[in-house]
């Protein structure tokens, strides 16, 4: 896919991606930025800000003003906030593009982040933590990303925060953290659909006012495992959450390929491996999937599903065993075969409207610093062997380095019990 990309004197970074017969454009403003970047005093700083965003500008007073404005374009807009980045998006149809681009310009450079906002706003984020507590499906990612890298550092909290953090700022917090991080340096401007130079010259003039500061640095962590971990979440619950798996490299290394292939094969599909036992053969789970994930310096491959309380151990048991088939022989011809045409379809499929075609490359381009080549990545995934993820597995899956959270009516007596079956891996 062929894109321009342009860097700007004041340091923010423009890409226009022309996408010739899409009836939509979206624009994105990503900043490399998130959770990740907070300060012990700062945790959950980065979410609340980013709803903060949508409340009020000198242009656009109030959240009404900026909601009914959107609204009446037919626009689909939102935000999201991760570890490593922020983004705020806005699609609309190619005719409304230039009103879409100049709120997504107004509330990056423009918020008011008025204190009587953020009043109002903390009881909403406050609701929207007790709203994840009470969904196992959704804490037990917190659980394992806290688990994995601890509560003492910001890649390990939850990127919402706590009651205490969340009741704690007031609006020099958001001021200083906009000032501070929201710079031009770490900013991408991503215009996917009806791109053209005119429209690339205005976002350069609507984003003249573009904040200038060092560029924030992320937080170091370090991970020395050199035990099985285990948490257990108490809770009345008709089913246990279990979310189990071992830390991989980063972004950044050849082996983001081998582990998607890997968890594709184990459990990324229907037929993989997992679904097949657990599900189709057994009945144990509704849902039952593998994954991997990677960050600047370091990643995670995860396993997650939900069985009866009663059924947990037999469960983990049956996944291990799966686990270390795969570590242990090799994966047939035919499974290597259906996991990379699965990926290359699903990558494909990505590239259908104008939305997620920002993102992918918006957020490519800030994580690896490089242009986005389809084909590439594409190549990159046929190239993965049978030899590769049997060494990955190895070394990777050890037992002392596998991490085990769950959320069910299990007490916490277990532990030592679900540490010693991790052992068998």
């Amino acid at each position: 896919m062929v894109y321009k990309t342009r860097k700007l004197d004041n340091g923010l970074t423009l890409i226009g991606i022309p996408l010739k017969d899409s009836k939509t454009t979206t624009v994105l403003t990503l900043v490399g930025v998130g959770s990740r970047y907070e300060s012990d005093t700062e945790q959950g700083l980065s979410h609340f800000l980013e709803h903060m965003m949508f409340k009020g500008t000198t242009k656009r007073p109030n959240a009404k003003i900026i909601a009914q404005e959107l609204d009446g374009l037919g626009a689909s807009y939102n935000a999201f906030t991760s570890y490593e980045y922020t983004g705020y998006w806005v699609k609309v149809r190619n005719q409304k593009k230039y009103i879409a681009l100049d709120v997504i310009a107004d509330i990056f450079q423009n918020s008011l982040l008025q204190e009587s906002d953020i009043q109002v706003e903390r009881g909403a984020i406050i609701e929207e933590l007790n709203m994840y507590l009470d969904m196992p499906t959704r804490q037990i990612h917190s659980d394992f990303q806290t688990l994995l890298y601890g509560d003492d550092t910001p890649l390990g909290r939850s990127i919402i925060g706590t009651k205490e953090s969340i009741n704690s700022f007031g609006r020099k917090n958001f001021v200083d953290y906009v000032s501070n991080k929201y710079v031009a340096s770490n900013t991408y401007i991503i215009i996917a659909g009806e791109v053209d130079t005119n429209m690339l010259d205005k976002v350069e003039s609507s984003f003249n006012n573009a904040r200038q500061a060092t560029t924030p640095k992320k937080i170091d962590i370090e991970i020395n495992q050199k035990n099985p971990n285990v948490n257990i979440r108490n809770k009345k619950t008709d089913q246990t959450h279990l979310m189990l798996g071992f830390h991989i490299p980063s972004v950044h290394t050849q082996d983001r390929y081998v582990a998607t292939i890997a968890s594709t094969i184990l459990g990324g599909y229907m037929s993989s491996r997992l679904f097949t036992e657990i599900r189709e053969k057994r009945g144990l789970s509704y849902y039952i999937r593998a994954d991997s994930h990677h960050f600047d310096d370091i990643g995670a491959f995860n396993i997650n599903t939900g069985v009866q309380n009663t059924k947990v151990e037999n469960t983990l048991k049956l996944i291990l065993k799966e686990l270390k088939d795969m570590k242990y022989y090799p994966v047939s011809e035919k499974e290597l075969n259906i996991a990379k045409e699965h990926i290359q379809g699903q990558t494909v499929m990505g590239f259908e409207s104008s939305d997620e075609i920002a993102a992918i490359i918006g957020m490519n381009e800030l994580l690896l610093h490089q242009p986005f080549d389809l084909e590439y990545e594409m190549e990159q995934y046929k190239a993965v062997t049978k030899e590769q993820i049997l060494d990955f597995l190895q070394q990777y899956a050890q037992p002392e380095h596998l991490n085990l959270a769950l959320i069910g009516n299990i007490s916490d007596n277990n532990k030592t019990k679900f540490e010693q079956i991790l052992a068998s891996l």
